[in-house]
């Protein structure tokens, strides 16, 4: 950003939020691989201004929408930033973006997952599993129905598995592992038996930690109604463990820590065998999506080496795949 795109902002805290800006300093924050997040702040307040990035990946919400889901599940009492101020494209800033106040934490996973307190890690973990629960415990609502119509519950995984196909063809990549795994999904699809409020990336760079309990959950982006097994699924798989494999829940902690606290909370206890299925899924779906952010290097004006090298990822996570199936030569 530059010192026009500084002074527009200015008058809309001024205007909008009653905000009086004293030498604004902005930043982009890191993380938010799929959007940009620019720290707005003087020594009055500490804001994030979230916008769209130059592209995007198909399965992402607009902006617009992640405010209102936003403000929705800060009224549910949801650890989530209270959102201010949205406005539409055209603008200063050529795209949608919304205004939310910061919040105090640790989101880098690489960090979190080295705590060296057993007790820490373990209190942290749980509180994980029971934010979470709260989350699945939202109850549809006129708003939110709105927001993310719910999918037909019988035909929400084989549609889900479709459109990863949909998405190979047209990543014009030739994965065969990746295509062997949904394959496999499609013959162990598990039984749904209700659809629930889900994240959709639930894992541990986007719950931000403060001492030793979650200050904040982040990145709602891919929000929609689904099966809770896939939040769960998604924060425990290995590709979200910074390396720290032994430490199943997130890299932190232990899938029964984990288990258990979403259990006190949703009255609902998941033993970690029924894992296998959404490892799965997580991996053909982090992979494909390593492989749209590449693409997405190659379709904007400034390359980004993050976007680029990302697609590097996809071997590894084909790795895991067969290791997860049993089939590691």
């Amino acid at each position: 950003m530059n010192a026009n795109h500084i002074l527009q902002l200015s008058g809309i805290l001024q205007q909008n939020l009653g905000l009086i800006p004293h030498e604004i300093q902005l930043k982009k924050m890191s993380g938010g691989a799929i959007q940009e997040n620019w720290l707005v702040q003087s020594e009055d307040f500490a804001l994030v201004l979230r916008k769209n990035a130059e592209s995007s990946v198909e399965a992402s919400s607009d902006r617009e929408q992640e405010f209102l889901l936003l403000d929705r599940l800060y009224h549910f009492g949801i650890k989530v930033p209270e959102p201010l101020y949205f406005e539409k494209s055209p603008n200063f800033l050529n795209s949608d973006f919304f205004i939310m106040k910061k919040i105090d934490g640790v989101t880098e996973g690489h960090k979190l997952v080295r705590i060296t307190e057993e007790e820490k890690r373990k209190k942290i973990t749980k509180d994980i599993g029971k934010q979470l629960a709260l989350i699945h415990a939202i109850q549809s609502d006129e708003v939110l129905e709105k927001l993310l119509p719910k999918p037909d519950k019988d035909q929400y995984l084989e549609n889900k598995l479709t459109g990863f196909l949909e998405q190979l063809d047209h990543l014009k990549r030739q994965r065969p592992i990746l295509e062997y795994a949904i394959q496999w999904m499609f013959n162990n699809l598990p039984k749904v038996d209700d659809l629930v409020l889900v994240h959709g990336d639930y894992r541990i760079g986007n719950i931000m930690v403060n001492d030793d309990q979650i200050s904040g959950i982040l990145d709602w982006e891919f929000t929609q109604w689904g099966d809770r097994r896939e939040d769960l699924g998604w924060f425990t798989s290995k590709c979200w463990r910074f390396g720290q494999d032994e430490n199943i829940a997130g890299g932190i902690g232990s899938y029964k820590d984990f288990a258990k606290a979403y259990a006190e909370i949703s009255d609902i206890y998941i033993p970690e065998f029924e894992m296998k299925f959404w490892h799965v899924l997580s991996h053909v779906r982090w992979a494909i999506i390593a492989m749209q952010q590449s693409d997405r290097n190659n379709e904007t004006d400034t390359p980004s080496l993050e976007l680029a090298l990302t697609e590097f990822l996809v071997p590894r996570l084909e790795k895991n795949i067969l290791e997860i199936l049993g089939e590691k030569e």
